[in-house]
């Protein structure tokens, strides 16, 4: 889903502290793209009317609109497939289970790291990648503050989706533009690791309809956060997200590691301790969306990556 500015925001966080009333005149009014939503700042609901159907709540701890839509990511997902290239390049590595087992994190390459994958692969996404943030399909419309995060994303469909067929109240509102082809295939070898370690663990995990693609500037940053959250109020988990891929498309050879800059621990997680990712081409990441902490930081170089949240089945979320 997508919004016009992070002002709009700041705004509704505003009216969460001014008003108690009930009513329509407590509504208010937010642009997302092509759709117009309305927030009631004292039940926190979102709807697409007053008084509509309800799609989602404003959380003003996060700050950010959750949409129960999210969960489209579920009712679309399909059963993993096993992809052999991606099951040799896990096997190669020494522990890897058990490192997943304890820590809820899995990071496969380093410096260099893209030698697993299919040549010209790691360059196609990068293309790719460059051609949708030339034409701007990139954007920072996303449902959180400014404060939060800064990236700039979109989210591409890995499916076509069948004619007539709907994803519930909002799902329309998760905008996705078609998936390309190495981006897709990308996808797939990502895919193929969830599916090792779903084998070995018995996650539950499937394979979602969409994922995405983000962008950090120079500067760019997204606070602390996990994937998942539980409800304490509800008891339910937020979403139905279970493991989290991240692919970084950006040279095989980040700047940080060789000691050119001293501001470049792009992705931080917090499993047992403090682990710093940097995000060198071909470097993949795999954790656990409901319990690691994670963030990333700032540094002076731009930074690209694919995303994909492996979700449980909607009656297990």
């Amino acid at each position: 889903m997508k919004r016009k500015s992070s002002e709009e925001f700041d705004e509704l966080a505003q009216a969460l502290e001014q008003t108690d009333s009930e009513g329509d005149a407590a509504w208010f009014s937010l642009e997302y793209g092509r759709h117009e939503l309305y927030v009631h700042p004292a039940s926190k609901r979102v709807c697409t009317e007053v008084d509509g159907d309800v799609i989602g709540e404003f959380d003003p701890d996060a700050g950010e609109v959750v949409l129960f839509a999210e969960d489209a990511e579920a009712s679309g997902a399909t059963e993993l497939q096993p992809n052999p290239a991606a099951e040799a390049h896990l096997n190669m590595q020494s522990g890897w289970l058990e490192e997943y087992r304890s820590k809820g994190l899995l990071c496969l390459g380093g410096q260099s790291s893209s030698g697993w994958l299919r040549e010209g692969l790691l360059e196609g996404v990068q293309s790719e990648l460059g051609i949708m943030l030339a034409s701007g399909m990139l954007s920072d419309l996303h449902t959180q503050l400014a404060s939060v995060r800064s990236d700039r994303v979109v989210y591409l469909q890995l499916q076509p989706e069948a004619d007539g067929e709907s994803e519930g109240a909002g799902g329309d509102l998760l905008d996705a533009v078609a998936c390309p082809p190495c981006c897709l295939e990308v996808v797939r070898l990502l895919e193929g690791l969830a599916h090792v370690l779903d084998r070995h663990l018995d996650l539950g995990l499937r394979r979602p309809q969409r994922c995405m693609a983000a962008c950090y500037e120079s500067g760019a940053f997204y606070t602390a956060h996990r994937d998942n959250e539980h409800d304490s109020t509800t008891g339910q988990w937020k979403n139905s997200r279970l493991m989290t891929a991240i692919f970084y498309v950006n040279a095989p050879s980040w700047p940080a590691e060789s000691g050119v800059q001293d501001d470049a621990a792009s992705h931080r997680t917090s499993s047992v301790q403090p682990v710093d990712v940097f995000p060198a081409g071909g470097r993949v990441v795999l954790f656990d969306s409901r319990r690691l902490l994670h963030e990333v930081l700032p540094t002076s170089e731009k930074r690209l990556a694919l995303s994909i949240w492996f979700v449980s089945a909607p009656s297990e979320s």
